[in-house]
């Protein structure tokens, strides 16, 4: 039976003032063409079940047990823009057999130092080249050649996950409002609370089109009338307190 739960004042599911913390998730297309961006190998086994060992002292952001897909999907910032030293990092998997291999590779060096601070600002910021782009540019990490171990490519699954960011989740203020003295629930499933988000998109310089990851993936979700898509999303205070319930009279 359709059921009603009551929050009384003293343990509303959130008052005013609280924050809505997002995990987002890439869409299923940014993570094929990430996908398609990387060795032969590493895409062979985007669906096999991997087992990820968290080193001593050495702790990841990565689930011990998943698929390269769902880790790519849930857990990998894929579209985010790679730092300087995320692009020094990628330079030794560079394949010197490819006809680019060497330039390559010292384009990567060049555009992570800080002395050509304004051609990386060009290459990455201005024009917002994500991981996905930065891999698409610089095809000879992903080339290999036959099956002569010094023809394959140098980039391997366990050497992405060491450099690859994971989603940092995104903190947003609570806009709507429980009422003071009782939150009526119609569902056993959760409550609702609502954000006011605008979406971050654009074009840049060179028409590149680019959108914010949670913007754009809070912008996908279904209205709940029509469906719901999951949503990894918990409250927390907001940084500058608890707000009383009742406003306190004047002193006289």
């Amino acid at each position: 039976p359709d059921s009603t739960f009551i929050f009384g004042k003293d343990n509303l599911p959130y008052v005013a003032g609280d924050v809505a913390t997002i995990l987002p998730s890439n869409t299923a297309e940014s993570v094929d063409r990430f996908l398609s961006v990387l060795p032969r190998r590493i895409l062979s086994m985007a669906d096999v079940p991997i087992e990820v060992t968290h080193l001593p002292g050495r702790p990841t952001p990565w689930p011990k047990r998943c698929t390269l897909r769902g880790l790519l999907t849930y857990c990998a910032d894929i579209n985010s823009l790679p730092e300087r030293e995320d692009l020094r990092a990628l330079a030794p998997y560079c394949n010197i057999n490819h006809e680019a291999g060497s330039d390559h590779r010292d384009k990567l060096v060049s555009l992570s130092e800080t002395r050509d601070a304004a051609l990386y600002g060009d290459y990455v910021l201005r024009e917002k080249r994500s991981w996905i782009d930065v891999l698409y540019d610089f095809d000879s990490i992903q080339y290999e050649a036959g099956d002569d171990n010094t023809q394959k490519a140098v980039l391997t699954v366990e050497h992405l996950l060491t450099i690859l960011p994971p989603i940092m989740p995104r903190h947003f203020s609570i806009a709507s409002s429980p009422s003071a003295s009782i939150l009526e629930i119609q569902s056993v499933d959760g409550f609702s609370l609502e954000l006011c988000v605008a979406v971050v998109k654009g074009v840049t310089p060179h028409g590149r089109s680019y959108t914010g990851l949670c913007s754009g993936y809070l912008s996908r979700l279904l209205p709940v009338k029509t469906g719901t898509l999951p949503i990894r999303l918990w409250v927390r205070p907001g940084s500058f307190g608890r707000l009383p319930l009742q406003p306190k009279s004047p002193p006289a």
